[in-house]
């Protein structure tokens, strides 16, 4: 099942120059006190909200950001990249190709009403539709599985054939049947649902801040009949910006508490501030240098040794730290850490 597109582009990798991207600059943060439940949290994103679905917003991260919060999965990633339970817990049949998920009983839609396992099969029927107006990776990998809903709690998923990392795909966002029933993958890009979603998650959509026609700001309230533990704060607010200059910017005014990201320019000023934390965490991306081994007037491409005396002789690690700040890592191989396929 070979559904995944990174697999096949590092099928052709040439010479991995950089592992991973880095938002920020690691910055160890002491507390001294215990946090308590209430107040709120404002922070800037860079971009603009398009459509609040979890099937949807695969190219709009700022979408992302927001649904992660509204939305739950049957699974998670934890802080290791790994597949964790999240609406539901798993069991795997011995032969690696059937997947029982049941669900929590008290996991509920923000509007009151149970998740069940009819949400979670009508959510991978949209998937499944030649109309997914997602990735097509995604939907020809569901569309070899089998679903059987086995009770209001539990679903059956059945393999064509072993896929190790099938788990990774359960994290989708489930959509309310009894909220988009009627709704066919063609026409889900449409719906009002959209920009007034319901989900599951741990807060829920209270509503968006509009001057004209530009979207200022959306509001989200912690959800109180949650599954998990609920969270501390009472409310979220993302405010949106253009540009990272500008979100910046906003939070040196002290209108917002936090910025989703920061470019190279802000990172000298960033790091002079004492009370800005800063996080960094590895993103999936490469630069790479593609050899062209076909080339008749470069045939030497085609020597092996030569291509090894290529990557000894590049010093990578300088290359991250005067051209990229540090703000990078060096690949030892195509797969990156925090991947099912990853071995240190």
């Amino acid at each position: 099942m070979r559904h995944l597109r990174w697999q096949a582009f590092i099928a052709v990798l040439g010479m991995a120059l950089v592992g991973g991207l880095l938002v920020g600059q690691g910055r160890s943060v002491a507390f001294d006190t215990v946090p308590a439940a209430g107040g709120s949290y404002t922070e800037a994103l860079v971009g603009a909200p398009a459509r609040l679905n979890p099937l949807l917003d695969f190219a709009n991260p700022v979408d992302r950001d927001i649904d992660r919060l509204l939305f739950s999965g049957l699974t998670r990633f934890d802080v290791s990249g790994q597949p964790a339970p999240d609406l539901a817990n798993w069991l795997i049949a011995p032969d690696n190709l059937r997947y029982t998920f049941v669900l929590r009983a008290n996991a509920q839609w923000h509007d009151g009403t149970p998740v069940t396992a009819d949400d979670v099969a009508f959510t991978v029927g949209l998937l499944q539709s030649p109309q997914f107006p997602g990735p097509a990776d995604v939907s020809q990998l569901w569309q070899s599985v089998k679903v059987r809903v086995v009770n209001e709690q539990t679903i059956e998923f059945t393999l064509p054939e072993p896929f190790a990392p099938f788990l990774d795909y359960t994290t989708f966002g489930v959509l309310p049947k009894h909220v988009l029933g009627a709704v066919t993958a063609a026409d889900l890009a449409a719906q009002d649902f959209n920009l007034k979603p319901v989900g599951s998650g741990p807060f829920a959509f209270e509503g968006f801040d509009v001057e004209g026609e530009q979207v200022k700001s959306v509001t989200l309230t912690a959800f109180a009949d949650y599954y998990g533990q609920r969270p501390l704060l009472n409310q979220v607010q993302f405010k949106f910006y253009p540009d990272v200059e500008s979100a910046f910017a906003a939070y040196q005014a002290g209108e917002v508490l936090g910025v989703s990201r920061l470019g190279a320019a802000q990172m000298p000023t960033a790091l002079g501030l004492p009370q800005l934390g800063l996080y960094t965490a590895l993103m999936p991306e490469y630069s790479l240098i593609f050899l062209n081994e076909h080339d008749p007037d470069l045939p030497f491409f085609q020597e092996k040794k030569v291509r090894q005396a290529l990557l000894a002789g590049m010093n990578r690690q300088a290359m991250v730290k005067t051209i990229l700040n540090g703000q990078a890592v060096v690949a030892t191989g195509p797969v990156l850490p925090g991947s099912w396929a990853y071995n240190t």
